[in-house]
């Protein structure tokens, strides 16, 4: 009995024989591939947005120990490590005896470095003034502590010890790694997003670099 005649004597319409292993296979091959495709370029895109999320989560540090330290009448310590890739947000008072205790901590991306990025061989620009203030200076161990005082100033470790701690104003940084560019056909200079903060007024801003400047997003 041929296959067609089987079907008939089953009762099943010889149009509705339903699909072959073989077109499964093309069918699931196809669904694969779309969804590799896919992934791919969510991986991409999530690169490309990298330096900027990261800039995001900074400034947001920023923001909430500036608050806090104008709210609570108490300076706030924000301690970036970039060898661990960690960030921390410690208030300097809270417990008798003036013990800190840590507020929030997050994670800062691997592919993201903050360090000062060249361009042609040369360091990248800085925003324009009055908003060029100088590169952020991490010690030997790649850590950085800046302090947001209750009077709503910014200043770091040498100025919170002092009497009269004078204000710093600093830019960060931020790039991708070495190698973690999304395709090497996207340059990796419009990636670029960088920071500054205002010492005595604790004012952030995030700036994006374009072709050969940085502009001032709005945040």
């Amino acid at each position: 009995m041929t296959p067609d005649v089987y079907l008939a004597a089953k009762g099943r319409p010889l149009g509705e024989r339903g699909f072959s292993m073989i077109e499964l296979m093309v069918v699931v091959s196809i669904i694969i591939i779309l969804t590799t495709a896919a992934v791919i370029g969510f991986r991409g895109n999530k690169r490309a947005y990298a330096a900027e999320d990261e800039a995001q989560k900074i400034l947001s540090f920023f923001r909430e120990a500036h608050q806090r330290a104008l709210a609570q009448r108490q300076a706030q310590r924000i301690t970036i490590d970039r060898a661990n890739n960690l960030i921390r947000l410690a208030d300097m008072g809270m417990l008798p005896g003036g013990d800190e205790v840590i507020i929030n901590r997050g994670v800062l991306n691997a592919e993201v470095t903050l360090e000062r990025p060249t361009v042609g061989g040369n360091p990248l620009t800085l925003p324009n003034a009055p908003y060029n203030y100088p590169s952020a200076n991490f010690d030997i161990n790649g850590t950085l502590d800046i302090y947001f005082l209750a009077d709503g100033s910014v200043t770091n470790t040498a100025g919170y010890a002092s009497s009269s701690p004078a204000p710093i104003s600093f830019t960060l940084f931020f790039s991708p790694t070495p190698g973690t560019a999304p395709s090497p056909e996207q340059p990796t200079g419009n990636l670029i997003r960088a920071v500054t903060l205002f010492g005595p007024t604790a004012s952030a801003k995030v700036w994006r670099f374009d072709t050969n400047r940085f502009i001032w997003e709005v945040n």
